[in-house]
C-alpha cells in the first residue's frame, strides 16, 4: 500500500519528519493487521481464515487505512488542513493507494510553491528508483485517445467528438519542475513520464520518445509489476522526495485541541 506523503496544498506530518512517518506507517499498519486477523479467528472461534475471508477482512482494512492515509496527509499534531470530501470517495486515489507497495510515497495533485507562483501538479509517484511524473485522462470506459504532438489530443466516444488538453504538456510541466528542484537540491533521481487511460485506449501516430503511454489494454500489468517491485526504501529516494515537499505551499490552521495526540497519530 503506497504512503500517501502529500494531498494538495494541505499540510502532512510526512513534511516534519519523513523518515520517521514512512517507518511508523510500515510498523502500525504490519501490527493492526495482525490484531485484526487474531480478533477475527477468536470471534469465530477458528486457528485460521478460509482464504475469501481473508481476503474480505483484508480489503476492508485497506478501506479502513485509506481514510487514515488521508487524515495522515491533512493533519500534524498541532496543525490541520481541511480536505475535501469527496477525496474520500476518489476512486483514482483510493487504487493508487492500495495497488502499489509499501516503498512507494504518493504526492496528489500537490500544489508547489515556485518563487512568487504557485503551480499544481497531477500525480507524482516517487518509487526507491525513480520519480514517475503520471497524468491521467478521464475514466470514461472504452473512450479513443487520439494523440498529436500538438497542444491538443482527440476524444472519441460512440456519442461524440471532442478536443482536449494534451496530457504530454502535463507530465512534462511535472518533470520540469521536478528536475529543477533536484538539480537545487543535488538530488539524482531518474524521472520518468507516463501518460495513462485506465478504462479506455490511445492512439498515437508519432508518440514521443520520453513518455510512457499507458491505456486498458496493458494497465493491469503495468500496475502489477510495479506492484510486484521489490526493493527497500533508498536514501536518494528520501532525498527526492524531502526536496520535493520543501518546495510545497502549505495552507493549514492549528488545531482546537491544542496538539493533543490523534486517532491516527496512536493507529492506523
Amino acid at each position: 500500500m503506497a504512503q500517501l506523503i502529500k494531498l494538495h496544498d494541505y499540510i502532512s506530518r510526512y513534511e516534519s519528519d519523513l523518515s520517521r512517518y514512512t517507518s511508523l506507517f510500515v510498523r502500525l499498519k504490519m501490527r493492526r493487521w495482525k490484531a485484526n486477523l487474531e480478533e477475527e479467528t477468536n470471534r469465530l472461534g477458528v486457528t485460521h481464515l478460509e482464504r475469501d475471508k481473508v481476503e474480505k477482512l483484508k480489503q476492508a482494512y485497506l478501506d479502513q487505512l485509506f481514510f487514515s492515509q488521508i487524515k495522515w496527509a491533512s493533519s500534524t499534531i498541532k496543525e490541520k488542513s481541511n480536505p475535501l470530501a469527496s477525496l474520500f470517495t476518489d476512486s483514482r486515489l483510493r487504487s493508487l493507494v492500495q495497488r502499489f507497495p509499501d516503498t512507494f510515497f504518493l504526492m496528489y495533485n500537490p500544489v508547489f510553491q515556485l518563487k512568487k507562483a504557485k503551480m499544481q501538479m497531477e500525480v507524482l509517484m516517487v518509487t526507491p528508483s525513480k520519480l514517475m511524473c503520471m497524468s491521467f485522462l478521464d475514466g470514461e470506459e472504452d473512450a479513443l485517445y487520439i494523440g498529436s504532438n500538438g497542444h491538443f489530443w482527440q476524444k472519441k466516444n460512440k456519442d461524440r467528438e471532442m478536443k482536449i488538453l494534451s496530457p504530454v504538456l502535463s507530465v512534462r510541466r511535472m518533470n520540469h519542475v521536478a528536475r529543477q528542484i533536484f538539480q537545487s537540491s543535488e538530488t539524482d533521481l531518474p524521472i520518468e513520464k507516463v501518460v495513462v487511460a485506465e478504462k479506455g485506449y490511445i492512439t498515437h501516430q508519432n508518440p514521443p520518445e520520453d513518455v510512457l503511454f499507458i491505456d486498458k489494454q496493458d494497465y493491469e500489468a503495468w500496475l502489477n509489476e510495479l506492484k510486484s517491485f521489490i526493493s527497500p526504501m533508498k536514501m536518494m529516494q528520501f532525498r527526492a522526495t524531502k526536496a520535493l515537499l520543501d518546495r510545497c505551499a502549505k495552507t493549514k490552521v492549528r488545531r482546537a485541541n491544542g496538539g493533543a495526540l490523534s486517532g491516527a497519530e496512536k493507529q492506523v
